[in-house]
């Protein structure tokens, strides 16, 4: 059976994390491995972690930002595929995982990606947008525009050789990554058309106005050391691209009842997110 990592890096986000756990727990038709990499949380993030026995690594300690613990997670990961669920999105589905595996199964592929139902973050049930993948296409990424990271797996082995994350990148991070997977070498591309995660508004890529600002400027930086020009209206064009997100509505989304039976009581502390 393929196995694959579940990477969670998290700092002070008792309020959300739960979620996480409890639809990472529900997942089967695959091995799965979940790691969390805690940035030495001040509430009581580690609390609830340790109310999920499903949990294979979890580490608390202070780190250089969330890029940093991702690497951390990925140098810890056995999985012959990983990806990255944020401690404040869920898997919405309970065989989201098994869909990944077979579909890179199917194809060997080298990465999978899958559709992201956007949510509020108040009410998570209430979709807001959907991230559809049928018709992303690589040569996207050219002008900032990148497959949702949530549901992007790819062979840890890749991840790897790519030496993983660069920790200078604030909030652009996943892109600058898959732009170089992207820019090294075609892959094989699995796909798998309906919505597997449901991604919380309010996290470092959305908070606001000056966080915008500091994402278009890293993924300016990004394509610049790719080589490419025009950078400033290449990442400006991304917003055409994303204009079907607000169109769009996933065909199914169970949100937070596709896992609420794995759900543990836990404090309740308030906090933001990772």
């Amino acid at each position: 059976m393929m196995r694959i990592s579940v990477v969670t890096v998290c700092f002070n986000a008792a309020a959300t994390i739960g979620d996480t756990l409890a639809s990472v727990a529900a997942q089967h038709g695959v091995e799965v491995e979940h790691i969390i990499i805690d940035g030495g949380s001040r509430d009581a993030t580690m609390d609830v972690v340790r109310r999920y026995p499903h949990v294979a690594v979890a580490i608390s300690e202070p780190d250089r930002g969330a890029y940093d613990a991702m690497n951390k997670g990925l140098a810890r990961a056995t999985g012959d595929y990983v990806g990255f669920l944020n401690a404040d999105d869920f898997l919405c589905e309970p065989d989201a995982l098994a869909a990944i595996a077979a579909a890179a199964g199917a194809i060997q592929a080298d990465a999978v990606i899958a559709g992201v139902t956007m949510v509020d973050g108040e009410t998570p049930d209430k979709v807001q947008r959907y991230y559809g993948i049928r018709n992303y296409r690589p040569w996207m990424l050219g002008f900032g525009h990148m497959p949702p990271h949530p549901t992007f797996y790819a062979r840890t082995t890749l991840l790897g050789e790519a030496g993983g994350f660069d920790d200078r990148f604030r909030i652009a991070g996943d892109f600058d990554l898959i732009l170089r997977l992207f820019r090294k070498g075609p892959l094989r591309l699995a796909r798998v058309d309906r919505a597997l995660v449901g991604f919380r508004h309010g996290g470092l890529s959305t908070d606001g106005l000056r966080a915008k600002a500091t994402l278009n400027a890293e993924i300016e930086r990004a394509l610049r050391a790719a080589g490419l020009r025009g950078v400033k209206l290449r990442a400006m064009l991304r917003y055409l691209l994303k204009l079907p997100q607000f169109l769009m509505r996933p065909a199914k989304f169970a949100g937070r009842a596709a896992f609420a039976s794995q759900v543990v009581s836990a404090p309740q502390d308030r906090a933001t997110p990772c």
